[in-house]
């Protein structure tokens, strides 16, 4: 195998390096009103379609701080709630130096807000319980720093890699793989004591599907440790959406996946051999909707962990420039149904 590397990406792009990631159009308008001497003073207005969590502002201004003293930025900041088609920047400048930057920032903003958004849905299904950011490998790795700060404002209470983790001014988060288990020929108690003498300073967590009967290997792993006087931290159940526990089927129960009965049924098991202590976190495609039904139920649950939902929907962002400056007045100019908007809740920015 090839030699390990270490790989950094960058939280941010250059201005003078956005053209390769512009759309070409605005390559050419800013050509030809340079051609043109036209040095216009404008006002480009962003904003989106839904209900959602503002998130990437402060990214936009990493790439709006790089620019001329020229431009000045009005805006709203990370967090903030905002309806639909609420005006969420003002940018002010020449116009031949804003036209590049419009599909990098909307990009920006389009895709952290999604994110952030999904994980404040998730947070706020769960009543307080955690909620683990757990969807890297549904996406490119150079998105990842992106992600974990649109994580963070969102409200998870940690991520599954060190460069999301890097938002929470943290150490990556995690439990254990099938892979740790399959390595050791499926036997998840050996995999789980692996894992705490190898990392004796880490809270173990043990996956305890892999043979299909959550409640008798959780069981199993808790009395391997605490013979050996070493503390579980908790269990993951991760059983696959269309497989039936056996635990669930030994008291007659056919529900396939992760679902409330399994962990209850994983709870008192483990309270019957002493474990009360050890808690469970439930993960599988799982999302908001899913986490209330689990909550309304009061399904024993202490964390949830989240993939795939955090990606889903979308958040697209529009810019428009809807006024320019004459004789330092301001003199509105848009197209049709995008009129300038101001908004009370604008704070100068740049």
């Amino acid at each position: 195998m090839p030699a390990h590397r270490r790989v950094t990406w960058r939280l941010m792009i250059r201005v003078d390096e956005v053209s390769p990631y512009t759309d070409q159009y605005f390559i050419n308008s800013r050509i030809a009103c340079e051609k043109a001497n036209n040095r216009a003073r404008v006002v480009y207005q962003v904003f989106q379609r839904s209900e959602a969590l503002l998130c990437g502002v402060r990214h936009v201004m990493q790439l709006l701080d790089q620019t001329s003293s020229q431009i000045e930025v009005y805006g709203l900041e990370d967090g903030s709630l905002i309806g639909p088609k609420e005006s969420v920047l003002h940018i002010v400048g020449p116009v031949s130096e804003l036209f590049e930057l419009e599909t990098v920032y909307l990009g920006l903003l389009s895709r952290m807000t999604r994110v952030a958004t999904n994980v404040r849905a998730a947070v706020d299904a769960a009543n307080g319980k955690r909620i683990l950011f757990f969807p890297a490998r549904f996406d490119i790795p150079e998105a990842q720093e992106y992600d974990g700060y649109a994580a963070k404002v969102g409200g998870a209470a940690g991520a599954s890699t060190a460069a999301e983790a890097r938002a929470f001014a943290a150490r990556a988060l995690g439990t254990m793989p099938h892979a740790l288990i399959a390595a050791f020929k499926g036997n998840t108690v050996k995999a789980s004591l692996a894992l705490a003498d190898a990392l004796p300073q880490e809270p173990i967590w043990a996956l305890v599907d892999f043979e299909n009967d959550s409640a008798r290997t959780s069981v199993e792993v808790f009395r391997a440790f605490r013979e050996r006087g070493l503390k579980l931290s908790g269990v993951r159940l991760d059983t696959g959406q269309d497989v039936i526990d056996q635990s669930l089927l030994r008291i007659g129960i056919d529900k396939p996946g992760v679902n409330i009965e399994l962990v209850r049924e994983v709870r008192r098991a483990l309270d019957e051999a002493g474990g009360q202590e050890v808690r469970i976190a439930a993960s599988g495609g799982f999302t908001a909707a899913r986490i209330r039904e689990f909550e309304a139920a009061k399904a024993p649950v202490n964390a949830y962990g989240v993939g795939e939902f955090f990606f889903s929907g979308s958040t697209p962002f529009t810019a428009d420039i809807v006024a320019y400056f004459e004789g330092g007045q301001l003199v509105p100019c848009a197209k049709v149904g995008r009129q300038y908007q101001k908004n009370p809740r604008f704070k100068r920015l740049k």
